[in-house]
């Protein structure tokens, strides 16, 4: 190999192995709303996460301070 296709390769490779290295990671920012259609107090999780789930089709829902709380992606 002459001089300048092993420089040219040795660049190939450097980039390839720089873009293997860089990894960009998004995390989804997840947001906190109290539900809307949610009636009552909340008493149990799992009927404020059904709710969230089925008829709000967001992510989940949980109880705080006695109120329904939805979770979706903002």
């Amino acid at each position: 190999m002459d001089k300048k296709s092993l420089t040219g390769l040795c660049f190939l490779l450097l980039v390839l192995f720089v873009a293997q290295k860089i990894v960009v990671q998004t995390e989804a920012r997840i947001c906190e709303n109290l539900a809307d259609t949610y009636r009552g107090p909340c008493f149990t999780e799992a009927s404020c996460d059904d709710h969230c789930k089925n008829k709000a089709h967001l992510i989940s829902g949980r109880c705080k301070d006695w109120r329904c709380w939805c979770k979706k992606n903002c």
